[in-house]
C-alpha cells in the first residue's frame, strides 16, 4: 500500500493540494474574507507550497510521525477553525458543510506541518548551535555561578519598566484587598489571604518608615521583581542541567526580561504574578523529578522544598489545588520506586492548604471563597439562554432560576463576561440545595445546547484562538483600577520617572502595539501556551517520553481551569505564559545519557548532592 501511495506521490500530491485550497478558500470566516482568496495569484503560490509539503510528506515521513502528529494537528485545527468564526460572527453554524470539510483540510495541513517539523529538528537544532552569537553567549550560562549572572541580567532589563511606573501598577484586585484592612471590612478568602497579607504588609511598611503608602507600594514592587527574577533565573539555569543547547537559554533570557508582557505584570499587584512563578518552580521541579528520581527522592532538602512550593502555589490562588490534585495520580503512578515518599511528599501539601483554608479560616471567622467564582460557565448559559430565547424556558423552570440568580441580574447580562450576572448570585440558597439549579441547567442544556456552545466560546475562545486577543474593558489595566469611588484610600498615585517607557509599556496594555509586528504578536498571544504545547505533545509521543506528559499536564490543567472563567483576560493566562521557555525544552529532554557531562561538573561543586 505504501508503495502504490509513493508511486503516485504527484498525482496524490496535486489532487490534496487542490483540494487543500478548495477549504482554504472558504467563506468560513462569517461577514468576513477566507483566509485564501480564490480569485487572486497568490493561490497559484498557496498552491504550489501545499503541493511539495505533501510530496515531501509522502516521500519522507514514516507512519508514526503522522500518527504522532495527528491528535495534536487536528486539536489546532478545530481551535483555528471554531476561533476564526466565532471571532467573526459570535456564533458557529453546526449545520454548514464548510465547518467540517475546512476543519478536515486544516487538520491534513496542521498534520503534515508537525510531522515535517518533527522531521527536521535534528538539522534545525545544528543550524542554531552553529549561530556564531549563541557560541559566544556559550561561557555566561556554563558558569558555574551563572544563575546569578541571569538574575542580575533580569533585573538590569526590568529597571526601565520599573521607573517608568514607578512606585509600581495598582490595579486589578489590589483596592478590595486593601480595603480588606485599612478599610476594615473584614478580611475575605476571596482573594488569596497571603497575598492580601503581602500587599497591605508592604503598604504599611511604607507608611511605618516614611509616612507614605507609595512607598510600600515601591517595596512590595521590589520584592515581587525580586521573587519573579529568583524563580526566571532558576528556570533558566536548570537548562544546562540536562546539557541543552545555550540558545535555548538565551531565548529564555531575552523573554522573561524583555517581554513587554513580563516586565508589565512582574510590577502589577495581582496575585497572578507571584502565583505564576509557583507554577512554573512547580513545573520545573516536576521535570527534574521524573529525569533524576534517585537524586531527588535521596534528597531530603529537595522533597522538602518540593512540598513548600505546592502549598504556596496553592495558597496564593485558588485554583492551583485543582492543578496540583490532578497531577498527583499520574506521579504516584510512575515513580513507583519512591510512590512511599511521593505519596507523602504530595499529600501534606493537600492537607495543609486544606487546613489553613478550612478550619483554620473559618476559626478566624474569614469571609470563605464564593462559590459562584466556579459557577460563570452554567450562570452565564442560563443567562443567554433566559436573554436570547425565553420561551424555550418554562415558568416553572425560571421560578428555580431566581431562586438562584435575580431577575435583574439576568437583565444585565453582558456575553463575554459573567461578572454582571454572578454579582448576584444567591449563595445562600445554593449551599442549601444546589442540586435544583444543575437540574435546571442540565435540562436547558438538552433543548438549548447550541447557545450553551456559543456561552462558553465567548468566555474562552481567546485561550485557543491565537489570531485575535479578545478583552473585555482593556487588554491590561495599566493605569488602574479601583482608583475612584472611595477605593483608593491610601492615596497611592504613579509618578513616572521613565515617561518615554511609560508610553511604550501603555501601548502595549492598551493598544496592543505587539501585535502590529508579525510573529511576536502570536508569541506573546494569551493562547500560544495552549498552541505550543500541542506541539511539544506530537514530539513527546514521537519520542517515547511518555514521563515528560505529567509536565505537560500541569499547563494543560490550568488552561483547563482558565475555560471555566468568566471571562478572556491575559491577566488569567500570564502563568502558563511565563511556562512557555520550560514547555519548549521538553522537546530537547531526550535521555539520562545526555547528561553525564553535567553531573559530573556539578560533583565538583560544594554542597552538591548526589
Amino acid at each position: 500500500m505504501a508503495f502504490k501511495i509513493k508511486k503516485y506521490n504527484i498525482v496524490i500530491s496535486i489532487m490534496t493540494a487542490y483540494l487543500s485550497l478548495i477549504g482554504l478558500t472558504q467563506n468560513y470566516i462569517v461577514n468576513n474574507n477566507p483566509l485564501v482568496p480564490a480569485n487572486s495569484f497568490i493561490t497559484i503560490i498557496f498552491f504550489i507550497l501545499l503541493f511539495f509539503m505533501f510530496k515531501f510528506t509522502i516521500t519522507n515521513l514514516n507512519k508514526r510521525k503522522l500518527i504522532c502528529s495527528a491528535v495534536p494537528g487536528a486539536t489546532l485545527a478545530i481551535c483555528h477553525r471554531i476561533g476564526a468564526e466565532f471571532s467573526m460572527a459570535g456564533h458557529i453554524n453546526f449545520k454548514s458543510m464548510s465547518l467540517y470539510f475546512t476543519t478536515m483540510i486544516l487538520s491534513l495541513i496542521f498534520t503534515c506541518m508537525i510531522a515535517i517539523v518533527i522531521y527536521y529538528k535534528e538539522n534545525i537544532l545544528s543550524m542554531l548551535e552553529n549561530i556564531k552569537i549563541f557560541k559566544r553567549v556559550n561561557k555566561i550560562f556554563k558558569f558555574n555561578r551563572s544563575y546569578w549572572i541571569i538574575f542580575i541580567l533580569i533585573i538590569i532589563m526590568w529597571i526601565p519598566a520599573f521607573l517608568a511606573v514607578f512606585p509600581g501598577i495598582y490595579s486589578y484586585d489590589a483596592g478590595p484587598q486593601v480595603l480588606q484592612i485599612f478599610g476594615r471590612m473584614g478580611l475575605n478568602a476571596h482573594h488569596p489571604l497571603i497575598h492580601t497579607f503581602l500587599l497591605d504588609g508592604c503598604l504599611y511598611l511604607g507608611k511605618l518608615i516614611a509616612n507614605d503608602y507609595n512607598i510600600g507600594l515601591m517595596i512590595y514592587t521590589i520584592i515581587q521583581m525580586l521573587i519573579m527574577a529568583s524563580i526566571f533565573s532558576y528556570a533558566i539555569n536548570i537548562i544546562k542541567k540536562y546539557n541543552l543547547p545555550s540558545w535555548i537559554q538565551l531565548c529564555a533570557l531575552l523573554f522573561f526580561g524583555l517581554s513587554p508582557i513580563n516586565q508589565i505584570w512582574v510590577l502589577l499587584t495581582t496575585k497572578d504574578t507571584i502565583f505564576a512563578g509557583f507554577l512554573l518552580l512547580l513545573l520545573v521541579e516536576i521535570i527534574d523529578m521524573l529525569i533524576y528520581t534517585t537524586e531527588f527522592f535521596t534528597s531530603r532538602k529537595r522533597t522538602i522544598r518540593f512540598s513548600i512550593i505546592a502549598i504556596l502555589m496553592c495558597l496564593f490562588r485558588n485554583q492551583g489545588i485543582y492543578v496540583f490534585l490532578l497531577v498527583i495520580p499520574f506521579l504516584i503512578f510512575v515513580l513507583k520506586k519512591y510512590r512511599k515518599k511521593a505519596v507523602i511528599m504530595m499529600i501534606i501539601p493537600v492537607v495543609i492548604v486544606k487546613i489553613i483554608t478550612g478550619p483554620i479560616t473559618s476559626y478566624f471567622n474569614i469571609v470563605p471563597s464564593n462559590p459562584r467564582e466556579a459557577l460563570s460557565v452554567p450562570i452565564q448559559q442560563i443567562a443567554r439562554v433566559l436573554t436570547l430565547k425565553p420561551d424555550s424556558v418554562s415558568p416553572e423552570e425560571k421560578e428555580i432560576i431566581y431562586k438562584y440568580i435575580p431577575e435583574e441580574n439576568i437583565k444585565q447580562y453582558i456575553p463575554i463576561t459573567s461578572d454582571t450576572v454572578k454579582e448576584g448570585f444567591n449563595v445562600k440558597n445554593f449551599k442549601e440545595d444546589p442540586i435544583p439549579f444543575f437540574k435546571v441547567w442540565l435540562s436547558i442544556l438538552i433543548k438549548e445546547p447550541t447557545i450553551y456552545i456559543d456561552s462558553f466560546l465567548y468566555g474562552s475562545y481567546g485561550y485557543f484562538y491565537t489570531d485575535t486577543s479578545p478583552y473585555w474593558m482593556t487588554f491590561i489595566l495599566f493605569d488602574g483600577a479601583w482608583l475612584t469611588d472611595g477605593y483608593n484610600i491610601l492615596g497611592i498615585e504613579r509618578n513616572s520617572l521613565f515617561p518615554q517607557y511609560e508610553n511604550y509599556l501603555r501601548n502595549v496594555s492598551v493598544n496592543l502595539l505587539h501585535e502590529r509586528v508579525p510573529i511576536l504578536s502570536t508569541l506573546l498571544n494569551q493562547a500560544f501556551p495552549f498552541w505550543l504545547s500541542m506541539f511539544v505533545l506530537a514530539f513527546i509521543l514521537y519520542q517515547k517520553k511518555y514521563r515528560l506528559l505529567i509536565p505537560l499536564l500541569v499547563v494543560i490543567g490550568f488552561w483547563g481551569t482558565m475555560l471555566l472563567g468568566p471571562l478572556i483576560a491575559i491577566r488569567y493566562a500570564f502563568p502558563i505564559i511565563v511556562c512557555i521557555p520550560t514547555i519548549f525544552t521538553l522537546i530537547f529532554v531526550d535521555d539520562k545519557s545526555k547528561f553525564t557531562l553535567y553531573k559530573k561538573e556539578m560533583e565538583k561543586i560544594k554542597g552538591y548532592e548526589k
